[in-house]
């Protein structure tokens, strides 16, 4: 792929980790009832879950590309319907404002206690946690299937496949890291939370973007 390729790729991934769902439920309840180590502990193991889910997604989808093209034509579009419903769905619907508890049930303005584990055991059992809530959420295949789609090509190396899975991986781990130390941290943990519609209304435009860009491709 292309630089400009790999770089959209890298922000659709992106926009995909910042989505609101339990896994920033997980990672900000961490942070702030366990402490900094545990919700880093959480966003690495998370990270490797989606690495694992997105090898598994990119490979199926390689093969597919090769035994079917019609069937393949026919995901990608359908890859694009789901990118376009998520887009507006982010856009219309939004991040509610955390000023309370927010959706996912997290206390936002709860930041009175923090009882850290940094024990071995302890770092484990919520690394554990990070890994248990990708692997048991069937959204997070649909939404690789519906990413990676758009971006292989019969034409590519395996060894493109793989680095796109572990790129999905990385900027998903990155992100959750970033959320624990920043929610670990009262004052940055409110700016975030202030600065959710923001971010949740730009990578909805990005995904709504992109979907009719490929749409208008195909035809």
């Amino acid at each position: 792929m292309t630089l400009e390729l790999w770089l959209l790729l890298a922000m659709m991934l992106l926009a995909g980790a910042m989505s609101p769902g339990p896994s920033v439920a997980l990672v900000l309840r961490t942070a702030i009832t366990h402490g900094r180590s545990s919700a880093l502990a959480v966003a690495l193991a998370h990270g490797v879950g989606i690495s694992v889910y997105a090898l598994a997604v990119v490979r199926g989808l390689a093969a597919l590309i090769q035994n079917s093209v019609f069937f393949m034509n026919a995901l990608q579009i359908g890859g694009v319907l789901f990118l376009l419903y998520l887009g507006c769905r982010m856009l219309f619907g939004g991040i509610p404002t955390l000023t309370g508890v927010n959706k996912e049930g997290v206390d936002a303005g709860d930041h009175s206690t923090t009882n850290a584990d940094n024990s071995v055991l302890g770092l484990w059992q919520h690394a554990l946690n990070g890994f248990l809530i990708v692997f048991f959420n069937p959204k997070v295949v649909i939404f690789f299937v519906a990413i990676l789609s758009q971006f292989l090509s019969a034409e590519q190396l395996i060894s493109t496949q793989v680095f796109a899975a572990l790129m999905a991986g990385l900027i998903d781990a990155a992100w959750y890291a970033l959320v624990g130390i920043l929610a670990s941290n009262q004052r940055f943990a409110a700016m975030l939370t202030r600065a959710s519609p923001v971010i949740d209304s730009a990578f909805g435009t990005l995904f709504v973007g992109f979907g009719i860009a490929v749409i208008l491709s195909l035809f």
